[in-house]
């Protein structure tokens, strides 16, 4: 989670952090755990404790950097297959349009975004009927 003050602190991550905080609930301790890990690390051999957190932090500082980098990738990639779909829809749309105004006529103006309204119900369905679960009712 985001520290307060943290320059990158913008309202996707509260948004992401709030969604997270909801989802990953915190296991609960021992009832006796602050005294049994002050009581370890009293048993401890002298450790440099402010250079262990030190290390400790710039290790998580560089994984979050990694998730992020991960993140902004992943948006990338994402953006790019968006515009890449969106030519290719276009390129057979226009090559097919001289074969849907043959079959459709007039109605050919209409009947282009039906068919592409109708494919993506479909691709929601299919995606919908995945994850309820109801597909693994039927082989």
């Amino acid at each position: 989670m985001n520290l307060p003050g943290d320059p990158t602190d913008g309202a996707l991550e509260r948004a992401l952090d709030q969604a997270l905080a909801r989802t990953l609930i915190a296991p609960s301790l021992p009832a006796n755990f602050r005294k049994q890990l002050q009581a370890a690390i009293a048993r401890s051999p002298s450790v440099d404790h402010a250079r262990l957190r030190a290390a400790l932090e710039k290790e998580h500082a560089q994984q979050l950097a990694e998730l992020e980098s991960g993140y902004v990738r992943l948006r990338q990639r994402t953006l790019g297959t968006l515009i890449g779909s969106a030519f290719a829809t276009g390129l057979v749309v226009m090559l097919a349009l001289p074969w849907i105004k043959v079959h459709f006529g007039p109605n050919a103006v209409f009947a282009v975004p039906a068919i592409g309204a109708a494919v993506g119900l479909a691709l929601s369905a299919r995606s919908w009927w995945q994850r309820t679960g109801l597909s693994r009712l039927l082989p």
